[in-house]
């Protein structure tokens, strides 16, 4: 199990890590409460065994479909202002992040660590740098957002979250 940091602030992504037993319910019930969870068809497995709530299960394609969608209704509004103006007077092109492809979390990409218990940890790495990619160029998204006066008219002068869309 990882705990990742999906905010924008300056912060390590990487929170923690455990390996529990799927007996022990109520380290399972701590590190779940109140949490976004991402499990494996084996880590729902372990969940649903234990009878842990999991009530805030992170949708990866409708997440990265919702920063998609707002990545292009960036583009659509710069692209809406660059055809109102003569081209001596255009803005520069935004340079927007590439957004990771979608996840599989029982198949993720693959993530090297030099570590004999690799098979345990793989899964749970990939997934933690999956996401923390997503997370990084949301920010990297937020930061050429707010660079533009243009853009920042559409969502204000602070960062917005990433958008996490539940199942």
């Amino acid at each position: 199990m990882w705990w990742v940091n999906d905010s924008l602030e300056a912060l390590s992504r990487l929170c923690g890590a455990w390996v529990i037993d799927c007996k022990d319910t109520a380290t399972l019930e701590s590190l779940v409460w109140k949490r976004m969870v991402l499990p494996t068809t084996t880590g729902k497995k372990a969940l649903r065994a234990a009878k842990v709530t999991r009530d805030r299960v992170v949708d990866t394609d409708a997440s990265l479909a919702a920063a998609t969608a707002e990545r292009a209704r960036l583009q659509e509004a710069f692209d809406t202002e660059q055809a109102s103006r003569p081209p001596s007077k255009w803005l520069k092109e935004p340079n927007w992040p590439n957004l990771p492809t979608p996840l599989d979390v029982d198949a993720p990409p693959s993530w090297d660590v030099n570590d004999p218990d690799q098979d345990l940890q793989d899964t749970a790495l990939s997934v933690w740098h999956w996401i923390a990619g997503l997370c990084s160029r949301w920010s990297d998204l937020e930061e050429e957002r707010l660079s533009r006066p243009l853009l920042r008219d559409l969502g204000g002068t602070f960062p917005w979250p990433i958008p996490v869309v539940f199942a």
